[in-house]
């Protein structure tokens, strides 16, 4: 008898966890919506230069060094 009481219980604990995970997945367009959030996010911060003590920073379209602060290249006016 007490083998049936457990068997009742792992079934009744497992639709439980069912029914209470079911509601974290989301649906498909969250879901896609995150992945997108968080390949964009990775292309951003790949794409994020560390700077040296200087606080200079070397363009990478032409190659001058600009400022930190100023965010853009003195001489082609891209973003450092």
């Amino acid at each position: 008898m007490e083998w049936l009481w457990l068997v009742g219980f792992v079934v009744v604990a497992g639709g439980i966890g069912l029914i209470a995970g079911s509601g974290t997945g989301g649906s498909r367009e969250e879901l896609r919506a995150r992945g997108r959030w968080d390949q964009a996010f990775e292309i951003e911060s790949r794409r994020i230069r560390q700077t040296d003590a200087t606080g200079v920073l070397r363009c990478r379209s032409c190659g001058a060094n600009g400022s930190e602060r100023a965010g853009r290249c003195p001489r082609c006016g891209a973003i450092l």
